[in-house]
């Protein structure tokens, strides 16, 4: 193993969820109830006030940032929700897994080291900040170069404006700037001595979003008016192989795109837009907006780099429309192909085609011939010819018996979900069944089925279930037709956690149906037919190892010589908060006490930006008549004031969280107020307003109608 590298074995599955404490998972629930809250306004706004509907316009899914007019017809269900919310209980019991589990998740979060993943496999490898941030930068400093800072500034104006040209710019954020990490390809021969990299660049525009829906628009159009074969997954892939031909002659060619996302350039998109739009209508404002959503900066440590060359052009692994961008490509590369004679299709870099009838020379002949298509379109690609049998995705096909069976990647061993790990019942009960279903689909006969099962057999054994795995004939490559029903469904996605006794479903529903019988006005558009509850998930395993490997590489970033001032008051003994007005981000309390009768009220606020100018704030409303409305608190102020009763005012700070970020669309800061408005109401006895629904005062200065 090269140096710095440590392999572990957790012995399970990432995707495996602990149990999270009874705060975080408050702290979840709200962020979901508010979610649902808002878009249960706003439907019922508009179906209140038909007259009142807003200009029709495609939004390419972004929604609205205001916030929604209140409901009297809601009410009852918005005090019932809250109170849902207010009243979830606990147990405290863990199951063996569990308890594993937890303490697996506190030696990560205590370790000094990165926990850096594989790209095909199911691995881990442990190494030092140092030894990371080396292949990270290696791997940059390869095909990028350091960019201007005014870089991201043009990629932003130009959302911005193409965001106005859409009527989007109040939906749309700016383009958050996310720190670039590498995956480890460990499957890839001689790793040990020489390890390689998938560098991601998770820094994407949002307007990538809407060249998403125009690509797949524009693939549907191709795929329907041709017979390429642009496969979509292995069952795809198996479905073409069971239909083409096979002779004793014939013989596979499979090649592999060596990066093909770095790899796409402006003129190769160009040209492959110039070929779709023989199948569809393409606009000049759409074609900018693709060719838009490739223009990316990458940041190491809050450089920007952009690639080498004069263009800061790139499709990026993870981005929006990255999968649809290559998909594009690829039916454009697989229509130059089709003259070859070949039964040829791809799936995204790997490329799989059938030649019939052909001598073994002829094969040479044709596989360079393809090597010259890609070369033609500078693209480098890896290709064996003249195989009678190949590993191609998670399947071997073979055209001498005409037969598939499962693959592995090397050095990768199959990890399933827990019987006890904390994912919805639902998702638990159908995992032993789609993975017999997933065998058998990509077995082709019960021979092969039954060679396969072992190891798949013993990772499912492990994962703590007794359904053993069976050949069913009829499952094989059984195509499911879903019913597609237009009925507008408005979804409630509470998060599911085992040590919850409260049975939110059942008490939703129960709701649900009291503030909304027969006979109201809403009840045609609040059933059970038009809201549903699904649960979600905790955060994994694998989202918990990321979080540590940010806050570990956090720590080793160069920290500037300065030494922050944390109070600037002139007299530091008269500091409201013990010499640290000036921390910023903070959930405060303030708590009034009454002189005459000693009680004490409190009141929970937030700020941004320093506690001293949201302090110097608060004591403006205290002493300006017409700002005596500002708060609950000058509020009460005002009152004690006007009756003469003398008081005293107490500051300290309840929690430290971040405000609203624009790669995770959250803003803890206001989840942490409401968290302690709602579920510790000992602390906030004067705040009145319901904070479910109240939106997020933070995103304004990220949207692109505010970027200057």
């Amino acid at each position: 193993m090269a140096d710095g590298f440590e392999k572990i074995n957790l012995g399970y599955s990432t995707k495996n969820i602990p149990l999270p404490s009874e705060k975080d998972y408050l702290k979840c629930l709200i962020s979901k109830a508010e979610t649902f809250m808002r878009n249960i306004r706003w439907r019922t706004f508009f179906f209140l006030n038909p007259d009142i509907t807003s200009e029709s316009k495609e939004t390419y899914g972004f929604k609205s940032t205001k916030s929604p007019p209140f409901i009297p017809e809601l009410k009852e269900f918005e005090d019932g929700m809250l109170n849902l919310v207010q009243n979830i209980e606990f147990n405290h019991s863990k199951s063996q897994f569990q308890k594993n589990l937890s303490e697996d998740v506190n030696k990560i979060k205590k370790d000094n080291k990165l926990f850096v993943a594989a790209d095909k496999t199911t691995n881990f490898y442990k190494l030092n900040p140092d030894s990371y941030n080396k292949l990270l930068e290696q791997n940059i400093t390869k095909d990028y170069k350091k960019a201007p800072q005014s870089a991201e500034r043009t990629n932003t104006l130009e959302d911005k404006k193409i965001a106005n040209t859409l009527d989007l710019e109040d939906r749309i954020d700016t383009t958050a700037q996310t720190q670039a990490f590498i995956t480890l390809k460990d499957h890839k021969p001689n790793f040990s001595n020489k390890p390689t990299c998938r560098l991601i660049n998770p820094c994407k525009s949002e307007i990538g979003k809407i060249s998403k829906q125009l690509l797949q628009r524009i693939n549907s159009s191709i795929i329907n008016s041709t017979e390429l074969h642009q496969w979509k997954n292995t069952d795809a892939v198996i479905e073409w192989f069971n239909i083409s031909n096979k002779h004793s002659k014939s013989a596979f060619i499979s090649f592999d795109v060596c990066d093909f996302y770095p790899s796409i350039s402006s003129d190769l998109l160009n040209n492959a837009l110039d070929f779709a739009s023989r199948f569809d209508t393409i606009t000049k404002e759409e074609r900018h907006i693709i060719q838009h959503a490739k223009k990316s900066v990458l940041y190491d440590k809050n450089t920007p780099w952009s690639k080498r060359g004069n263009t800061n052009f790139d499709v990026t692994m993870g981005s929006f429309d990255g999968a649809e961008t290559c998909e594009l490509i690829g039916l454009y590369l697989l229509s130059q192909l089709q003259d070859l004679d070949i039964n040829v299709g791809l799936y995204r870099d790997d490329g799989l085609a059938i030649c019939n009838n052909k001598t073994p020379r002829q094969i040479e002949l044709i596989k360079k011939q393809i090597c010259n298509i890609f070369a033609s379109n500078h693209l480098r690609i890896t290709i064996e010819a003249n195989k009678s049998c190949i590993n191609f995705l998670d399947v071997t096909l073979n055209l001498s018996t005409g037969t598939y069976s499962p693959y592995m990647k090397p050095n990768n061993t199959p990890l399933y979900v827990n019987k006890d790990s904390n994912h919805p019942p639902s998702i638990i009960r159908n995992i032993p069944e789609s993975i017999n279903k997933r065998l058998n689909n990509i077995s082709s006969n019960e021979t092969i089925f039954n060679e396969s099962k072992p190891e798949y057999q013993e990772a499912l054994t492990k994962s703590g279930y007794d359904y053993k795995l069976k050949f069913n004939s009829d499952q094989t490559n059984k195509t499911r037709y879903n019913r597609k029903r237009t009925r507008n469904v408005t979804w409630f996605n509470p998060p599911y956690s085992e040590n919850v006794t409260t049975n939110l479903g059942r008490k939703f529903f129960y709701l649900l149906d009291k503030c909304f019988p027969p006979g109201h006005i809403l009840h045609k558009l609040l059933n059970r037919n038009t809201v549903k509850l699904s649960y979600s998930c905790m955060p994994n395993i694998k989202q918990i190892i990321s979080t540590h490997n940010k806050a570990v590489l956090k720590k080793c970033e160069p920290k500037p010589n300065l030494n922050p001032r944390t109070c600037n008051c002139r007299n530091n003994t008269m500091c409201p908060l013990d010499n640290k007005c000036m921390t910023p981000s903070v959930v405060y309390q303030a708590t009034v006490k009454r002189h005459d009768t000693n009680t004490e009220e409190t009141y929970v606020g937030l700020t941004e930006h320093s506690f001293k100018t949201r302090y110097n704030g608060h004591m403006s409303s205290f002493k300006n008549n017409e700002n005596k409305h500002a708060t609950a608190l000058s509020e009460y102020i005002w009152t004690l004031k006007d009756k003469n009763v003398q008081y005293s005012l107490k500051w300290k700070i309840l929690s430290k969280a971040k405000p609203y970020s624009t790669s995770n669309k959250l803003c803890n800061l206001c989840i942490e107020e409401k968290y302690f408005i709602i579920h510790r109401p000992d602390l906030s006895s004067l705040n009145k307003r319901n904070e479910l629904v109240s939106a997020c005062r933070h995103r304004k200065k990220h949207l692109l109608c505010n970027y200057n």
